[in-house]
């Protein structure tokens, strides 16, 4: 804080601050003046991102909420920083800038915790449902998820464990209060996109709404469709010589995954992608198909690799531009291509296995 670089002491007063207020839990005359400093020096500037302001604001509201005495103060506190992430939301991106991404992230998680701590003080029925529907809408979505480590530290320094979301919290609520089926059923629609593993509470939900299972199938697939992007046409050389067209795949889900031998991320989960191969992929041949794209490498070093690690799971040369097309931002990367010819980015860091079973049926 002494440092004479601007950009030094702008970093670093947020986290100074919230350290003052640990040195004065038990001075409520001193938590007050720290936080209108914080405040003045903090929220006047709309920039709470590049500093994580907002972090460390919500942490010292965390702080001085509970003391009666600076209940009007922690009020006031809170709105400026619920006012900042509101105006900081960032639209769904269409390029792949992964540091806009980031942003995108941190903001959403962060506001979707601002609306949740406000549902957690409201009495009010209709008040508190308002609220954890915001929490709800801005919890991660499958681009935030890609992105977890832009929220990751805030997640365990605001709330002291790994929460990851807050949809849970608006289905139960939901599930104690809601009026009819068509609610709940939206709801858990919009979640088992994102983590396909509540499926089966879909499902059920889905025949107490409809009351007919057997057009599940159509609905899952029609709303998957509807969230996805067209995918591009693939066609790449294969190491064996043959050629791949993702245009012959057509009707099948197609699983599509970027690596390079370089990539130690990649190597590391080889073994289990061998299985996942042995075991789904070939038993499943009238439901899926699965290439891996080798990026960045050459020929004779993935035929090094395979044949020493004695994989044989499909693998296509990188034609240098197929990885342009989707706006890969790192590896590995995974890409669920749905029968009909959309696609969907597999989260990076989920249990990507279970996640295209249960989206694929398998």
């Amino acid at each position: 804080m002494e440092d004479t670089s601007k950009v030094l002491t702008h970093t670093i007063n947020p986290l100074f601050l919230y350290s003052k207020t640990e040195d004065a839990a038990n001075d409520n005359a001193k938590l007050a003046s720290l936080t209108e400093q914080f405040i003045q020096e903090e929220l006047s500037d709309a920039d709470i991102y590049s500093n994580r302001a907002g972090r460390y604001g919500l942490m010292i509201y965390g702080k001085i909420n509970s003391i009666p005495d600076l209940k009007p103060l922690s009020g006031k506190l809170f709105q400026n920083l619920y006012n900042h992430l509101e105006k900081g939301q960032i639209p769904a991106l269409e390029t792949s800038d992964r540091f806009k991404a980031e942003e995108r992230a941190w903001f959403r998680y962060l506001f979707a915790y601002a609306n949740y701590i406000q549902s957690e003080k409201e009495s009010d029925s209709n008040k508190k449902k308002a609220y954890l529907k915001k929490a709800f809408d801005y919890s991660p979505d499958l681009a935030d998820i890609n992105r977890k480590s832009a929220y990751f530290y805030d997640m365990h320094l605001m709330l002291e464990k790994e929460k990851d979301s807050f949809q849970e919290d608006y289905l139960a609520f939901l599930t104690d209060h809601a009026s009819g089926h068509d609610d709940l059923l939206s709801i858990l629609l919009q979640i088992t996109l994102q983590q396909p593993e509540y499926k089966s509470k879909l499902k059920s939900a889905y025949v107490n709404a409809k009351g007919n299972e057997a057009s599940f199938g159509k609905y899952w697939m029609e709303n998957v469709n509807r969230n996805a992007k067209m995918a591009p046409p693939i066609s790449l050389s294969m190491l064996d010589k043959s050629k791949f067209s993702s245009k012959a795949g057509t009707g099948k889900w197609l699983l599509v995954d970027f690596w390079g031998t370089w990539c130690g991320p990649c190597r590391a989960e080889h073994p289990d992608m061998q299985k996942f191969y042995d075991s789904t992929i070939k038993t499943n041949t009238d439901k899926i198909t699965f290439l891996t794209i080798a990026c960045r490498d050459t020929e004779e070093k993935v035929t090094s690799y395979m044949t020493e690690k004695q994989f044989s799971f499909p693998v296509a040369m990188s034609d240098n531009q197929i990885e342009k097309t989707y706006k890969v931002a790192g590896y590995p990367i995974k890409l669920l291509v749905t029968p009909e010819g959309k696609y969907l980015i597999v989260p990076f860091g989920a249990d990507w296995i279970s996640f295209v079973k249960h989206y694929a049926d398998l």
